[in-house]
């Protein structure tokens, strides 16, 4: 008896959930966390399923799920400080001690992880506030939105893969996910 060939959209779908379950099982390995396959995801946890295991993988990643950064200031003024909250794009870097997603009602925490653009921008109304604040001496505690240029993303990369030179992101390659700029 033979049997009707596949037609090619069901092996795009095969593809994908291949690919999903790999991602799940080099997360699970990693955060020692191990439960049922999800029946569901949303495509924000999808993505960042993905970006959890390019992470893992060595990989920097540029994540379309992060558009901006919120950072509270310690108070320490300094030459970089104020270059970013002149409203000129300039380099940027933040360190997230631990980075986490959620999935599957879990808490899948990977490691410290740096949060990096070429040129982001401060928003003016909290870089206003922020400069007037650091200027006051008090700027212990106020509160600043950055952005990447152009409505750019930011990229990730583990810090434990940091290699000296600037990481270079991958491509997520996730069908109805158009890649970040």
């Amino acid at each position: 008896m033979r049997h009707p060939p596949r037609p090619p959209a069901a092996h795009g779908e095969l593809a994908q959930l291949q690919l999903y379950l790999e991602d799940l099982d080099v997360v699970q390995r990693h955060t020692e966390q191990y439960f049922p396959v999800p029946g569901q995801l949303s495509q924000q946890e999808r993505i960042a399923l993905r970006i959890a295991r390019l992470l893992l993988d060595g990989h920097c990643v540029t994540s379309p799920l992060l558009s901006q950064a919120h950072i509270t200031l310690n108070g320490q003024d300094s030459p970089a400080v104020r270059a970013l909250l002149s409203g000129e794009p300039h380099p940027m870097q933040l360190t997230c001690q631990a980075f986490a997603l959620q999935l599957a009602g879990r808490r899948l925490e990977l490691g410290p992880v740096l949060v990096f653009h070429p040129q982001a921008t401060a928003d003016p109304d909290s870089g206003a506030k922020a400069l007037a604040a650091l200027d006051a001496g008090r700027g212990d505690g106020t509160e600043l939105t950055v952005r990447p240029v152009d409505a750019q993303r930011f990229r990730m990369v583990l810090q434990r893969c940091l290699t000296g030179t600037e990481p270079v992101p991958v491509p997520l390659r996730l069908p109805g996910c158009p890649e970040p700029g």
